[in-house]
Protein backbone atom coordinates (compact mmCIF):
# COMPACT_ATOMS: atom_id res chain seq x y z
CA UNK A 1 0.00 0.00 0.00
CA UNK A 2 2.96 2.36 0.57
CA UNK A 3 3.45 2.55 -3.20
CA UNK A 4 0.23 4.57 -3.48
CA UNK A 5 1.51 7.37 -1.24
CA UNK A 6 3.52 9.22 -3.95
CA UNK A 7 0.45 9.14 -6.19
CA UNK A 8 -1.67 10.59 -3.37
CA UNK A 9 0.88 13.34 -2.74
CA UNK A 10 0.88 14.25 -6.42
CA UNK A 11 -2.91 14.65 -6.25
CA UNK A 12 -3.08 16.44 -2.89
CA UNK A 13 0.32 17.79 -1.76
CA UNK A 14 -1.16 19.08 1.53
CA UNK A 15 -1.41 15.49 2.74
CA UNK A 16 2.38 15.18 2.70
CA UNK A 17 2.96 17.05 5.96
CA UNK A 18 0.76 14.58 7.84
CA UNK A 19 2.71 11.50 6.71
CA UNK A 20 5.42 12.06 9.30
CA UNK A 21 5.39 12.33 13.05
CA UNK A 22 3.26 10.56 15.60
CA UNK A 23 0.24 10.12 13.31
CA UNK A 24 2.19 9.47 10.10
CA UNK A 25 1.63 5.74 9.97
CA UNK A 26 -2.11 6.11 10.60
CA UNK A 27 -2.37 8.85 7.96
CA UNK A 28 -0.41 6.82 5.42
CA UNK A 29 -2.71 3.85 5.95
CA UNK A 30 -5.83 6.03 5.52
CA UNK A 31 -4.40 7.64 2.38
CA UNK A 32 -3.43 4.30 0.86
CA UNK A 33 -6.85 2.87 1.69
CA UNK A 34 -8.65 5.80 0.02
CA UNK A 35 -6.51 5.55 -3.13
CA UNK A 36 -6.92 1.78 -3.27
CA UNK A 37 -10.68 2.01 -2.79
CA UNK A 38 -10.98 4.66 -5.49
CA UNK A 39 -8.78 2.90 -8.04
CA UNK A 40 -9.41 -0.72 -7.11
CA UNK A 41 -5.70 -1.59 -7.00
CA UNK A 42 -2.55 -1.40 -4.89
CA UNK A 43 -0.33 -1.12 -7.99
CA UNK A 44 0.83 2.47 -8.42
CA UNK A 45 1.10 2.38 -12.23
CA UNK A 46 -2.38 0.86 -12.63
CA UNK A 47 -3.79 3.37 -10.13
CA UNK A 48 -2.10 6.24 -12.01
CA UNK A 49 -3.52 5.04 -15.32
CA UNK A 50 -7.00 4.71 -13.80
CA UNK A 51 -6.87 8.22 -12.37
CA UNK A 52 -5.42 9.72 -15.59
CA UNK A 53 -8.21 8.23 -17.66
CA UNK A 54 -10.99 9.45 -15.34
CA UNK A 55 -10.84 13.16 -14.36
CA UNK A 56 -13.97 12.79 -12.22
CA UNK A 57 -12.29 10.03 -10.19
CA UNK A 58 -9.20 12.23 -9.80
CA UNK A 59 -11.35 15.11 -8.49
CA UNK A 60 -13.18 12.79 -6.10
CA UNK A 61 -9.88 11.38 -4.85
CA UNK A 62 -8.46 14.89 -4.34
CA UNK A 63 -11.50 15.75 -2.25
CA UNK A 64 -11.15 12.64 -0.09
CA UNK A 65 -7.43 13.29 0.43
CA UNK A 66 -8.14 16.92 1.32
CA UNK A 67 -10.69 15.69 3.88
CA UNK A 68 -8.03 13.46 5.44
CA UNK A 69 -5.62 16.41 5.60
CA UNK A 70 -8.32 18.65 7.09
CA UNK A 71 -9.11 16.01 9.71
CA UNK A 72 -5.44 15.79 10.67
CA UNK A 73 -5.23 19.59 10.86
CA UNK A 74 -8.27 19.72 13.14
CA UNK A 75 -6.86 16.99 15.37
CA UNK A 76 -3.53 18.81 15.60
CA UNK A 77 -5.23 22.09 16.51
CA UNK A 78 -7.38 20.38 19.13
CA UNK A 79 -4.28 18.76 20.64
CA UNK A 80 -2.48 22.11 20.63
CA UNK A 81 -5.46 23.77 22.30
CA UNK A 82 -5.61 21.09 25.00
CA UNK A 83 -1.87 21.45 25.62
CA UNK A 84 -2.25 25.21 25.91
CA UNK A 85 -5.19 24.85 28.31
CA UNK A 86 -3.16 22.48 30.48
CA UNK A 87 -0.20 24.87 30.45
CA UNK A 88 -2.36 27.82 31.45
CA UNK A 89 -4.09 25.76 34.14
CA UNK A 90 -0.67 24.80 35.52
CA UNK A 91 0.36 28.46 35.71
CA UNK A 92 -2.93 29.39 37.34
CA UNK A 93 -2.50 26.53 39.81
CA UNK A 94 0.97 27.70 40.78
CA UNK A 95 -0.22 31.24 41.31
CA UNK A 96 -3.24 30.04 43.28
CA UNK A 97 -0.97 27.92 45.45
CA UNK A 98 1.06 31.02 46.31
CA UNK A 99 -2.14 32.91 47.16
CA UNK A 100 -3.38 30.03 49.33
CA UNK A 101 -0.03 29.84 51.15
CA UNK A 102 -0.11 33.58 51.78
CA UNK A 103 -3.66 33.36 53.15
CA UNK A 104 -2.67 30.55 55.50
CA UNK A 105 0.40 32.42 56.75
CA UNK A 106 2.81 29.68 55.64
CA UNK A 107 6.50 30.52 55.43
CA UNK A 108 6.59 28.64 52.11
CA UNK A 109 4.76 31.58 50.57
CA UNK A 110 8.12 33.34 50.41
CA UNK A 111 9.75 30.67 48.26
CA UNK A 112 8.90 32.39 44.93
CA UNK A 113 10.19 35.69 46.30
CA UNK A 114 13.44 34.13 47.50
CA UNK A 115 14.01 32.20 44.26
CA UNK A 116 13.21 35.30 42.20
CA UNK A 117 15.60 37.43 44.25
CA UNK A 118 18.40 34.87 43.96
CA UNK A 119 17.95 34.50 40.19
CA UNK A 120 17.76 38.23 39.46
CA UNK A 121 20.63 39.05 41.83
CA UNK A 122 22.84 36.35 40.34
CA UNK A 123 22.02 37.56 36.83
CA UNK A 124 22.91 41.15 37.81
CA UNK A 125 26.17 40.16 39.50
CA UNK A 126 27.31 37.97 36.60
CA UNK A 127 26.33 40.66 34.09
CA UNK A 128 28.24 43.30 36.07
CA UNK A 129 31.28 41.04 36.35
CA UNK A 130 31.24 40.25 32.64
CA UNK A 131 31.02 43.91 31.67
CA UNK A 132 33.47 45.35 34.18
CA UNK A 133 36.24 42.76 34.44
CA UNK A 134 38.65 41.26 31.96
CA UNK A 135 37.79 37.64 31.30
CA UNK A 136 40.35 34.86 31.43
CA UNK A 137 41.30 33.60 27.98
CA UNK A 138 39.00 30.79 26.80
CA UNK A 139 36.19 31.45 29.28
CA UNK A 140 33.95 33.31 26.81
CA UNK A 141 31.96 30.21 25.86
CA UNK A 142 31.22 29.27 29.45
CA UNK A 143 30.28 32.87 30.28
CA UNK A 144 27.94 33.02 27.28
CA UNK A 145 26.26 29.79 28.36
CA UNK A 146 25.92 31.03 31.93
CA UNK A 147 24.50 34.39 30.83
CA UNK A 148 22.07 32.69 28.45
CA UNK A 149 20.84 30.38 31.18
CA UNK A 150 20.53 33.20 33.69
CA UNK A 151 18.77 35.41 31.14
CA UNK A 152 16.21 32.65 30.52
CA UNK A 153 15.71 32.26 34.27
CA UNK A 154 15.34 36.03 34.70
CA UNK A 155 12.75 36.06 31.91
CA UNK A 156 10.83 33.31 33.67
CA UNK A 157 10.93 35.24 36.93
CA UNK A 158 9.57 38.38 35.31
CA UNK A 159 6.90 36.35 33.48
CA UNK A 160 5.87 34.77 36.78
CA UNK A 161 5.39 38.10 38.52
CA UNK A 162 4.00 40.27 35.74
CA UNK A 163 2.88 37.65 33.21
CA UNK A 164 4.05 37.28 29.67
CA UNK A 165 2.49 39.90 27.48
CA UNK A 166 2.51 38.83 23.83
CA UNK A 167 2.39 35.09 24.43
CA UNK A 168 -0.36 35.41 26.99
CA UNK A 169 -2.39 37.66 24.73
CA UNK A 170 -2.01 35.20 21.84
CA UNK A 171 -3.04 32.27 24.03
CA UNK A 172 -6.01 34.15 25.42
CA UNK A 173 -7.08 35.14 21.91
CA UNK A 174 -6.70 31.58 20.64
CA UNK A 175 -8.70 30.20 23.54
CA UNK A 176 -11.41 32.81 23.02
CA UNK A 177 -11.68 32.06 19.30
CA UNK A 178 -11.60 28.28 19.63
CA UNK A 179 -14.83 26.29 19.63
CA UNK A 180 -15.98 24.83 22.90
CA UNK A 181 -15.01 21.19 23.35
CA UNK A 182 -17.73 19.08 24.90
CA UNK A 183 -17.53 15.35 25.29
CA UNK A 184 -14.19 15.21 23.44
CA UNK A 185 -15.67 16.66 20.22
CA UNK A 186 -15.47 20.29 19.04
Amino acid sequence: MGALIPLAISLAPEIGKWLFGSTGEQTAAAVAQVVQAATGTTDESVAQATISSNPQLAAQLRLQLAQIAAGQEEAARTAQLETMKAYLADIAGARQQTVDLAKSGSAVQWAPVVVSTVVLSTFGVVMFAALSHALPQGSETILNMLLGTLAAMATSVVAYWVGSSAGSAQKTDLLARSPAITGGKP
